[in-house]
C-alpha cells in the first residue's frame, strides 16, 4: 500500500495541471451553490407552510351564541387543528402594528371596516385548499384567505429549480468525471511501457489499477477539498449581509448543515476521483 500510494501521489503531481484542477474547483463549486439554493429554498417552505392559517370572515351580525356554534362547526371539518377566534377589534389592532409608521392611515376610516374571524390551523398544510373549500360553504361565512396562489406558486418554482438543479447536477459530475479520467489517462499514457512490463512479468491487473485508482482519489480530493472551503467561506460571508438586508427570510443560518453539505462534496469528489480512475485504466487494460 505504500507503494501504491507513492506511486498514485508523484503520478498526480506530474500530470495535474492547474488548469483541469481549477476547472474542477469552479464545477464542484458550482453544484454546491446549487445545493445550497435548494437547502433554503426547502427551508423556506417548510416555514411557510408551518405557518399558514385560514382567516375565515364571518358576519357581523352573528351573536356569541352563533359564533361559538360555529367555531363547533369549523373544528368537526376534517384536517382541522387548533380554531382561534379574533375579533373585528383585534384585527384591527393588528392591521395597526403591521402598518407601522404608515398606522394613522386606520384614523382616516372612521369606523373598524374588518369583521369578525376565526384563524384555524390545519394539521396538514397540503389539505388547506380543500378545507377552505369546505370552511367557505359554511353558513354565515363570508370569505376565507390564506394566502391562496403564492403558496402553490412558490411550492411549483421550487420544484422546478430542484429539476434544474438536477439536471446541472448531472452535467457537472460528468465534467469532473471527465477532467479526472483525463489526468489519468494523461498518466497511462507516460506509463505505457512500465504497464506492459509489468504484465510480462505478471502483474495482476489491480496491482496496476491501485496507483491510479489512488491518483484519481488524490486529484477528486484536492479539487472538492478547495471548492469545499470556498463554498464555506463565501456562504458564511454572504448570510451575514442577507440577514441585515432581509432579516425576514428564514435563510439556515446554523452551521451544521453548510458543514453537512461541504463534506458532502469532499466524499463526492473523491467517489468521483475513484470512479473516473477505475472506469479508464479498466478500458486501458482491456484493449
Amino acid at each position: 500500500m505504500r507503494y501504491f500510494l507513492a506511486e498514485g501521489w508523484k503520478s498526480a503531481k506530474r500530470n495535474v495541471s492547474l488548469i483541469s484542477l481549477g476547472t474542477m474547483v469552479v464545477a464542484i463549486f458550482v453544484l454546491g451553490i446549487f445545493g445550497l439554493v435548494l437547502m433554503n429554498l426547502s427551508n423556506i417552505n417548510d416555514q411557510l407552510r408551518s405557518g399558514i392559517e385560514i382567516r375565515v370572515y364571518v358576519e357581523d351580525n352573528l351573536t356569541r351564541q352563533g359564533l361559538q356554534d360555529l367555531k363547533q362547526k369549523i373544528e368537526g371539518v376534517d384536517g382541522v387543528g387548533q380554531v382561534k377566534y379574533v375579533s373585528k377589534d383585534e384585527g384591527l389592532g393588528s392591521l395597526t402594528r403591521q402598518l407601522g409608521d404608515k398606522a394613522g392611515l386606520v384614523d382616516i376610516l372612521g369606523e373598524n371596516p374588518l369583521p369578525d374571524a376565526f384563524d384555524v390551523r390545519v394539521l396538514n398544510p397540503d389539505t388547506t385548499s380543500d378545507i377552505a373549500s369546505i370552511i367557505s360553504g359554511l353558513p354565515h361565512v363570508i370569505g376565507v384567505n390564506y394566502g391562496q396562489g403564492f403558496t402553490e406558486n412558490f411550492v411549483a418554482a421550487t420544484r422546478f429549480i430542484a429539476v434544474i438543479g438536477l439536471v446541472l447536477a448531472v452535467i457537472l459530475v460528468g465534467a469532473v468525471v471527465f477532467i479526472v479520467g483525463n489526468t489519468v489517462r494523461l498518466s497511462l499514457v507516460s506509463r505505457a511501457r512500465e504497464i506492459e512490463v509489468m504484465k510480462l512479468v505478471g502483474a495482476t491487473d489491480w496491482f496496476i489499477m491501485w496507483p491510479f485508482l489512488i491518483e484519481g482519489m488524490i486529484v477528486g480530493f484536492i479539487g472538492s477539498s478547495v471548492s469545499g472551503l470556498c463554498l464555506y467561506a463565501s456562504y458564511r460571508a454572504c448570510i451575514g449581509r442577507l440577514g441585515s438586508v432581509a432579516p425576514f427570510i428564514p435563510l439556515i443560518v446554523e452551521t451544521g448543515p453548510v458543514v453537512r453539505l461541504c463534506v458532502s462534496l469532499i466524499l463526492l469528489g473523491v467517489l468521483m476521483g475513484v470512479l473516473a480512475g477505475g472506469v479508464f485504466i479498466r478500458k486501458y487494460l482491456e484493449t
